[in-house]
Formats: structure tokens, C-alpha cells, sequence
């Protein structure tokens, strides 16, 4: 299961240049006068003064009501519009950047600013700082949505002819109760409150006896997701796959790291189609043509173990069959360099150079993450080009999982505030291992057996 550092959204909410700014971005993508009306509105909470220019240009002075600072917005055309905010202020490359990379998109304050307390980010392509003003303001109170036809433009439905046959998920199916744990299973921190504990601050190396303790959990999660490959078929339902799962894990003396992990409620993630990740099951059947990634976590003896494989359902086309082996490329390519003083931003270098090669496109604001006795923890492994410092080192465990998509990198949140599916609909495959860096190179945990 990814650490989402980085989940998209819908439209950038809010534009927080301001401490205390609450206009919405989707403001200048609508009519002069509804931008009138809502910059309006907003001057009533957050904003001394406002100045609106001519209807044909819509240009809007702003002065913060705290800070008294001013900033022009103008937008002539709406591609040029991260061109056309002209706010002058310190924190201004890190807005343009997102929103040139993420148009339409934002991120999801809740999961960030609830979950995720990691001080900074180092993807240099889509990601910002997280605790820096202008990032911790950017992530308030962001929408959430229910369907993810809402604001696509025609194009985008035109494009959705080049990715192939099959059937695209645009809202989650009903989603039974959670699966009950017996009370001699050993269960994480979270099991309960759904709060995970502290991770440590840097990059675990892990003592031989940790080691061992990461191949035993590493190596049922394996397992589990065997006997998931062996009984996918068409009209199961990804409900009965989380039923497979749980009740796998539970009868190896384990407990299904995801179930209550930040509220998700269920025992694996099951992601279909042009869903890219954390998928809820639910009793939607699978079709002949889809492909699922299916993500098993195990918590075993104390340690995860953590996998990821997309499964090909039927007669799947000809672009659904070169996904996936583009998928499983990307990853283990990645996983070939590592060894001991490797960076580990070499990772995102490679998973990119090899997804360019395939014509495929990485979905960067999911990422891998270090493993061990918790499920989440540094070192941060991001999938695109970035800067992350830090050289990897014997006895470290971390997870690569990368993403990649048919079309565009953007994606959103269901309401169900974990599903994530792709923006314009396009297919996504995902495959993970957990690795252990040992003296002279690597060793994945989760090799298939």
C-alpha cells in the first residue's frame, strides 16, 4: 500500500497565497461576473479591499485583510492562467508549479494535513514543502467529489478512444462492514484508534534479527498475493477478494496491515481500470478485459510486508497487456540499481527514463516508502525525477511501487476519500516489492515463490 504524500484532487482549493484567502481557483476559470461574486464574497471574510477591472479582461486587485499586501490576478485565456497570477510573493513558484502541473487538480488537505505530518517533500517536478506557509495554507478544505466526469473538457473524452476496451469506474459500488479480527492475533498500534505510531525520523538500518523479521512478513505477503493471482477470475467480485485476503492472512496468524490504516476499511486495496490506487473493494464484479492491481499488506510477528501486482482478467487488449508490462518494467528496472550509496532519488530517474521508453506516464504523487515495524516511514521513495537526498545503505527496507498511467499523470479522490482514479479515465497498472539493501547490492523480500 502507497504513502500518499501526495493525493490529487479536484479543482486548486483554495487560493491561499493569503493566510486567510478563501477564493477558489475555480473562480477564474468561470464568467467575469461569477468571478465577481465570489472574489465578493470573499472580501467579506479575508480581504480589506477589492478592485474589479473590466468584465473582457477580468483582472481583480486584492489586499489581504491581515497582512495588507496586494496581489493581480488577471486571466485572459484559461491556459494562460497560472501564467496571469502575478501575486508577489514569496511562495508564489511553488503555486505556479503545481498548478501548471496540476491543472484542474489539487490536494487533498484532509489525508495530507491529518495523516501525513512528514515536514518536507523533495519531488521536484509536483511536489511542495509541506511545512512551509504557502503549502500548509494551499492544502485547507479542498472539495471533495463524487463523480469524475465533473469538469472534464471534450477533448478529454475524445482522447479516451486511444486507451483501448474496457470499462471505466467513475464512482464506488457498495462497500460491506469490515472483516472481524480474532482477539489471539497480534494487531499494529492503529488497530484500533486508526493512528498509527511515530515513524522513526531517518532511514532504519535494521539489526540481522529485524532483517529476519522483515523476510518472515515480507514473505507470507508474497504468499497471500499467490493465492490472490491463482483465483481471480471474470464475475468476482473485489469484495470477495478482500474476504480471500483477509481470511488468508488471519488463518497465517497475521493481521491485514490496511484495515483501519487512517480509517481505510477494508483488508487490501483492489484498484481496477483507471483506478490508480487504494481502491476499496466493494461488490462491483470483475469484467473480462480489466486488469486490478491488487495491494497486500501483512503485519507479522511485529514487521509489514508489503505487495503489489496487476493481474490481467480475461481477454484483456492488446494497450491493457502493454501497461502492465510496462508497469513491472518500470519497477524492476528501479529495483536492479539499488545498492549500498546508490541515491535514492536514482529510483525516480530510472522508473521516468524507462516509462518514456514504454510511452507510458508515471503517476508521481504516490510514492514507496520505508518499512518495518511501521508501515509507513522514511525513507521517502519517490517515482519521478526528484531531489530526495540521501544514499541508500545495508540493512535498509523500503517499498517501490510505482505507478504509470496510458494518458496524463492527473489524478482525484472519490468521496469515499481513498479511491483514486485518473482524470482523464485512462488506465493505470501498479507493481511493488519490499527491498532489503544488503552489502554489494539488494534483495527483495517479496520475490515471487
Amino acid at each position: 500500500m502507497m504513502w500518499t504524500r501526495k493525493i490529487l484532487q479536484k479543482m486548486l482549493h483554495p487560493l491561499d497565497v493569503f493566510p486567510s484567502a478563501s477564493v477558489n481557483f475555480k473562480s477564474f476559470l468561470e464568467t467575469p461576473r461569477t468571478m465577481r461574486d465570489k472574489i465578493n464574497y470573499s472580501s467579506k471574510l479575508n480581504f480589506r479591499t477589492i478592485f474589479i477591472a473590466d468584465d473582457d479582461v477580468c483582472k481583480a486587485t486584492l489586499i489581504a485583510a491581515k497582512t495588507g499586501r496586494e496581489a493581480e490576478c488577471c486571466q485572459q485565456e484559461e491556459k494562460d492562467l497560472y501564467q496571469s497570477i502575478s501575486l508577489q510573493f514569496d511562495n508564489l513558484y511553488t503555486l505556479n508549479k503545481i498548478y501548471r502541473r496540476r491543472k484542474l487538480c489539487s490536494v487533498n488537505s484532509k489525508t495530507l494535513l491529518d495523516n501525513y505530518k512528514s515536514p518536507v517533500s523533495h519531488c521536484i517536478r509536483t511536489m511542495t514543502t509541506l511545512s512551509s506557509p504557502a503549502a500548509s495554507h494551499l492544502l485547507y478544505s479542498a472539495p471533495l467529489v463524487t463523480q469524475t466526469q465533473q469538469n472534464r473538457g471534450i477533448w478529454d473524452i475524445f482522447k479516451r478512444a486511444n486507451f483501448g476496451s474496457y470499462a471505466v469506474l467513475d464512482n464506488v459500488g457498495e462497500v460491506s462492514a469490515a472483516q472481524l479480527v480474532p482477539s489471539h492475533i497480534s494487531c499494529p498500534p492503529y488497530f484500533k484508534t486508526g493512528e498509527p505510531s511515530t515513524p522513526p525520523s531517518g532511514p532504519e538500518i535494521k539489526a540481522e534479527w529485524q532483517v529476519q523479521a522483515m523476510r518472515e512478513a515480507s514473505y507470507l505477503a508474497r504468499t497471500v498475493l499467490n493465492t490472490v493471482g491463482e483465483h481471480l477470475q471474470a464475475g468476482m467480485a473485489t469484495e470477495d477478494i478482500d474476504i480471500l485476503v483477509h481470511n488468508k492472512i488471519i488463518e497465517s496468524g497475521a493481521y491485514p496491515s490496511p484495515l483501519n490504516y487512517m480509517g481505510f476499511p477494508k483488508s487490501v486495496c483492489t484498484s481496477v481500470n483507471n483506478v490508480a490506487c487504494h481502491g476499496i473493494p466493494d461488490d462491483r464484479q470483475l469484467l473480462d478485459g480489466d486488469i486490478v492491481s491488487v495491494d497486500v499488506t501483512v503485519f507479522y510477528n511485529g514487521y509489514h510486508g508489503d505487495c503489489c501486482e496487476t493481474y490481467l482478467i480475461g481477454n484483456v487488449d492488446e494497450l491493457g497487456h502493454h501497461l502492465v508490462r510496462a508497469a513491472r518494467r518500470c519497477r524492476d528496472e528501479a529495483i536492479a540499481i539499488c545498492a549500498p550509496g546508490v541515491p535514492f532519488a536514482a529510483i525516480g530517474a530510472k522508473v521516468e527514463q524507462v516509462a518514456d521508453q514504454e510511452g507510458v506516464t508515471v503517476v508521481p504523487c504516490f510514492i514507496g516508502h520505508g518499512i518495518g515495524k511501521y508501515f509507513h516511514g522514511p525513507p521517502d521513495i519517490y517515482h519521478c525525477y526528484n531531489n530526495y537526498p540521501g544514499t541508500m545503505e545495508a540493512g535498509m527496507t523500503f517499498t517501490i511501487e510505482p505507478i504509470v498511467a496510458q494518458g496524463k499523470e492527473d489524478a482525484l479522490i472519490l468521496e469515499d476519500g481513498w479511491t483514486a482514479v485518473m482524470l482523464d479515465n485512462g488506465r493505470a497498472a501498479q507493481f511493488e516489492h519490499t527491498v532489503l539493501i544488503v552489502e554489494g547490492g539488494h534483495e527483495i523480500l517479496t520475490e515471487y515463490h
